[in-house]
């Protein structure tokens, strides 16, 4: 007798090009067969008449590294078919922190990764297997692979300094990557437009890749440059593999900004060329032509040496203001200058704020509030930066849609939310955050499946379960088959729909009827349940 038996449905697997008439079974945590089931008993079944049965999805690229522990239920997530979720992505993690730099720590994740949670964050923890042992204690809904951030294991060694480290300072961080390692992380992420990212050279970062040299463990990069310098930037990324005898996985590949703007034909070739050298080489893309990120990101680099605290300090002088102002007008070498890529103000909108003042300034851009203020727009990002202490997100308008559809069509993308899991009441659900935390994959199957054909239901399901669980070296997730774990989720392919909007994002997707999580179901007749039956994933 099977605990769970999913009747009618197109099973599109994974693995082959076409789906086809099966029904499934599930026993435990895993599918145990896939045929014709109609006459099988089963404890529950469910009704997937007219619908597409699939592997649960895989958010490759997340931000939930906090939320879900606030907020187990990952009520966006689940809502858009993912059962897995990619943490500790952008060089920016939780751990390892010792007890002298949490302070420092602490102050900088308000700016980037907890910038919309409204509470006062603590790290419990140390190590990466004690910060990992909190989903073993308090289950989400969703699974969690998590990745090694470069970023946290250097603030960890050496705070927010920009010298280069000593040999015993590079050797202690290779220490706590390997540590790391240890507790299944499945690869080291860089953030090279944050700090202290922005500090770290080639060799360091190939140094720490070594590591994990003949392992399968991949090096997953927010690079250096995705506007101007993009083209330098991926050369680095590329030498960086190379040097470090690891794979290479790009996050979130775009073209952001006039300078390239168009070249995908230019951008791909440069990939191909690289795989044909040998390099193991994989990236994701969000479906979006705008994109997140704090409005600190848009200082230069020096300005941020020493922490968010210095950050804020250095904005109170108007020398320094002055000088901010030409770096941003006229750019500096290997600067991801976010305010210069979205080429005006008009294309910089607050996507959250902390305090009760910065509630009013949600869904603003930059240019409308400085008018309002009768001031310039430096000055009035300085203001909102020193009001909100530097914990304010951004929307930044960058991209060309046909650019973000020739990335996303591309027959090797694997597609990532770059959002936490969120929601529409509780502790995460402030601010006015990127649609993309709410409706990344029904926006690939309503847009780019069923409106643009851009490619198939088939060839959606492997960007966002099959290639994600291959590059993360779990045979068994990812696809659909007898032995497999029971990660599925069950949508109607003619009415999924993404209804998160720039305008109104707090709203979930719909057309998903079910989302099992190792066997046990998450959302259940489109309603979520307490199954809380996610677990921690290791590398294997």
């Amino acid at each position: 007798m099977l605990d769970i038996r999913i009747v009618g449905g197109m099973v599109a697997d994974g693995l082959c090009d076409r789906a086809y008439r099966a029904d499934v079974g599930i026993e435990g945590d895993r599918v145990a067969v896939i045929g014709d089931l109609r006459d099988v008993p089963a404890g529950r079944t469910i009704d997937a008449q007219g619908k597409i049965v699939a592997p649960g999805f895989i958010d490759m690229h997340t931000h939930s590294d906090m939320s879900l522990l606030y907020d187990r239920r990952a009520s966006s997530k689940v809502r858009d078919g993912v059962t897995t979720e990619v943490i500790g992505n952008c060089g920016i993690g939780v751990a390892p922190i010792c007890d002298g730099r949490k302070d420092e720590l602490i102050a900088y994740l308000g700016t980037r990764l907890i910038g919309t949670i409204p509470v006062r964050l603590e790290l419990p923890w140390n190590s990466m297997a004690e910060y990992l042992s909190a989903f073993d204690r308090q289950p989400p809904a969703v699974n969690v692979a998590p990745l090694a951030a470069q970023g946290a294991i250097r603030i960890n060694e050496m705070g927010f300094s920009s010298a280069h480290p000593t040999r015993e300072q590079m050797s202690r961080m290779k220490a706590e990557l390997q540590k790391a390692l240890d507790a299944g992380c499945f690869g080291l992420s860089s953030g090279l437009v944050y700090m202290p990212g922005e500090y770290s050279t080639e060799d360091e970062l190939a140094e720490l890749c070594s590591v994990m040299a003949g392992t399968g463990r991949f090096y997953v990069t927010h690079m250096r440059s995705e506007s101007d310098d993009l083209f330098t930037a991926l050369e680095e990324a590329i030498a960086t593999a190379q040097k470090g005898g690891v794979p290479l996985h790009i996050s979130h590949l775009k073209l952001a900004g006039a300078g390239v703007k168009g070249q995908t034909d230019r951008l791909f070739e440069r990939l191909e060329r690289a795989r044909d050298s040998g390099l193991d080489l994989t990236f994701d893309v969000y479906p979006y032509a705008c994109g997140c990120t704090s409005l600190g990101a848009c200082m230069p680099p020096w300005a941020f040496e020493g922490g968010t605290d210095k950050m804020l300090e250095r904005l109170r002088d108007p020398d320094v203001r002055v000088r901010i102002r030409h770096d941003i007008e006229n750019g500096l070498p290997g600067w991801q200058n976010f305010a210069r890529a979205c080429e005006s103000f008009d294309n910089i909108t607050i996507a959250s704020a902390v305090t009760d003042a910065g509630q009013s300034l949600l869904g603003r851009t930059i240019a409308s509030l400085a008018d309002e203020r009768g001031t310039d727009p430096y000055t009035c990002m300085y203001e909102i930066l020193l009001q909100e202490r530097g914990r304010v997100q951004i929307l930044n308008k960058m991209m060309r849609d046909e650019d973000v559809d020739a990335i996303v069509a591309h027959p090797d993308s694997m597609i990532g939310s770059d959002g936490q899991s969120l929601s529409t009441e509780g502790i995460m659900s402030s601010g006015k955050p990127h649609p993309r935390a709410f409706g990344t994959r029904a926006r690939v199957l309503a847009r780019y499946v069923r409106e643009k054909k851009l490619f198939s239901v088939e060839e959606a399901v492997k960007k966002m379960a099959a290639r994600p669980a291959a590059r993360l070296g779990l045979s068994d997730r990812g696809v659909l088959k007898a032995g497999s774990f029971a990660d599925i989720v069950v949508f109607d392919p003619e009415t999924v729909q993404d209804n998160a909007t720039f305008e109104n994002p707090k709203q979930y997707s719909t057309g998903f009827a079910a989302v099992i999580v190792n066997g046990r179901p998450a959302l259940d007749d489109g309603r979520e349940t307490d199954a809380f039956s996610g677990r921690v994933l290791h590398a294997q």
